[in-house]
């Protein structure tokens, strides 16, 4: 007989946590930490030649940090996913200009 206001309490008392959105911010987090760490670390991988080629990294990861933050206000699961999946593939980008900044850096800095 009292059981819909028990139910009432119960569920008062134990606030739902939707796990997959607890877990896809928690990702988005850290990610966007990896990304911070990444930018930072792209001042030196251009070897402090502020050539467009150089400061291509740089505004790769600018971009990918940028399309990171919509996947916190976009409301619908697949533009969220979307949205990351392009973030990461801009991080990819960003991450493989460095290591080619510094691999031309280590040559030519080998050469003279």
């Amino acid at each position: 007989m009292n059981t819909e206001p028990e139910r009432i309490a119960l569920a008062a008392e134990k606030p739902k946590v939707e796990g997959p959105v607890a877990d896809e911010l928690t990702r988005v987090k850290l990610f966007l930490g990896i990304q911070a760490f990444f930018l930072v670390v792209s001042v030196f991988t251009g070897g402090f030649n502020f050539k467009l080629w150089s400061m291509l990294d740089t505004a790769l990861m600018i971009q990918s940090i940028g399309v990171t933050a919509l996947v916190v206000v976009l409301e619908e699961a697949p533009h969220r996913r979307l949205a990351f999946k392009t973030a990461i593939i801009l991080y990819l980008l960003a991450v493989l200009d460095m290591g080619i900044n510094v691999l031309l850096s280590g040559i030519v800095g080998w050469r003279t």
